[in-house]
């Protein structure tokens, strides 16, 4: 009889919730066409296809590149020409390892494994179990990085050169013990049009041991390194980073990502919990670097700086990124931000006191976790703007204007940078 009673309970408490989230009219994320989001030099080129169906997934559409590489996973419209341009770059890698001078190079080489000298990441980082897959979780309230924070005030000090060990022992990153060998590297990566430190980790191994052939064994191979790869704008055009990416040691780059971190007025702590996040690419933490520096002396920094400790996968260190780069672009070319903050998601305020609220995602459905923010005490404010990357669905535009903010969808991709 109990068991019964515990069986009508849980259907009753079932079919609330399900009452619920069809009073609140809720709605399930679609599945949309990649000829409708991309263009077609994208759906297919020499050395790849892309799915024709791609289903949204917080937030980010989810496209599948299907090549003689490997098939790869593009989460965003943004990333789509990034990969897209790895795999002919992963091609062009191919030929060159083809060549003969290669093969002789390869022979010349210092008469160790590459791997003896690399300290390469094999697979990906490990996203925490449970964390919903795309970016959803950050439009909502998200316990801050107090852990992470905790554990980095208790962390032995290090000097620079260790910290940029650390750092760069990331996903799809590498340390090379020889000297000049990673500058070999981000020389390879800049001819392909590639970030060194992509998170691709086929292309990321596949870099590491040509370069490692031509750092070696330099003579009479340098000539085929002059090709060119279809999409290898790609990178500068699409991802926020900029030329510092190749000519940088990656030492130096982290502790210029580091010192413009610690200018926000953050906490040693906060900013180690940040550089520490090993969901961060070595890109990555230079992108937000910059865009910080471009938001100077607006209040809230700190704040935003603790929150960007959050991300516990990729999706979400690029939602991040590419919300501050909107606020620093929103910033330099439209209003001027009077304040910055993270209750979760990062927000701007105006000197008239309007809320801007980056979204630099593909499709936003009217979804749980979009419909609790709405209501949100840190979100009510006479003019509330709401800019988009991509496009908000008809029941998503509807319920949000009914609510008070004006959207601006289709926000052009360089405001990400």
């Amino acid at each position: 009889m109990r068991r019964q009673v515990v069986a009508w309970a849980a259907i009753i408490l079932l079919g609330s919730s399900v009452a619920t989230a069809h009073a609140q009219g809720y709605e399930k994320e679609p599945v949309l066409s990649a000829k409708d989001l991309v263009g077609p030099e994208l759906l297919k080129g020499p050395h790849f296809t892309t799915d024709p169906k791609v289903p949204v997934v917080g937030f980010l559409a989810r496209f599948t590149i299907r090549s003689p590489y490997g098939i790869f996973e593009a989460h965003g419209q943004r990333m789509l020409p990034i990969r897209v341009n790895e795999v002919e770059a992963l091609s062009a890698l191919d030929n060159v390892s083809r060549s003969r001078e290669f093969t002789a190079a390869a022979g010349r080489a210092i008469a160790r494994p590459v791997t003896a000298a690399a300290n390469i990441v094999t697979r990906p980082v490990e996203t925490a179990r449970g964390i919903p897959a795309g970016v959803g979780r950050l439009f909502g309230r998200v316990r801050l990085a107090g852990r992470s924070i905790g554990r980095a005030a208790t962390a032995p000090e290090q000097g620079g050169g260790e910290r940029a060990v650390g750092t760069t022992r990331r996903v799809g990153e590498v340390t090379i013990t020889a000297l000049g060998f990673e500058e070999e590297r981000r020389r390879l990566a800049e001819r392909l049009g590639v970030d060194p430190y992509t998170t691709n980790l086929v292309l990321s191994e596949r870099l590491t041991n040509v370069a490692w052939v031509a750092f070696s064994g330099r003579a009479g191979i340098q000539a085929l390194f002059f090709f060119v790869v279809p999409y290898s704008g790609a990178m500068t055009a699409v991802s926020a980073t900029n030329r510092a990416v190749w000519d940088t040691p990656a030492g130096d780059l982290v502790n210029m990502a580091e010192a413009r971190f610690r200018e926000t007025g953050a906490t040693p702590d906060q900013v180690r919990a940040l550089m520490e996040n090993p969901q961060y690419s070595l890109s990555s933490l230079w992108s937000l670097a910059l865009a910080f520096d471009r938001l100077k002396d607006v209040p809230g920094r700190d704040q935003v700086v603790e929150f960007a400790a959050v991300p516990e996968t990729q999706d979400e260190v690029k939602f991040v990124v590419g919300s501050v780069n909107m606020l620093a672009r929103y910033h330099e070319a439209v209003a001027r931000i009077a304040k910055v903050s993270a209750p979760g998601p990062i927000k701007g305020e105006t000197a008239s006191g309007a809320i801007v609220l980056p979204s630099p995602v593909d499709y936003i459905s009217w979804t749980d976790a979009l419909g609790r923010i709405v209501p949100m005490q840190d979100f009510q404010a006479p003019d509330k703007i709401l800019f988009l990357s991509g496009q908000a669905s008809p029941r998503a535009r509807k319920n949000l204007a009914s609510r008070g903010w004006t959207i601006n969808e289709s926000y052009t991709w360089g405001a990400e940078q």
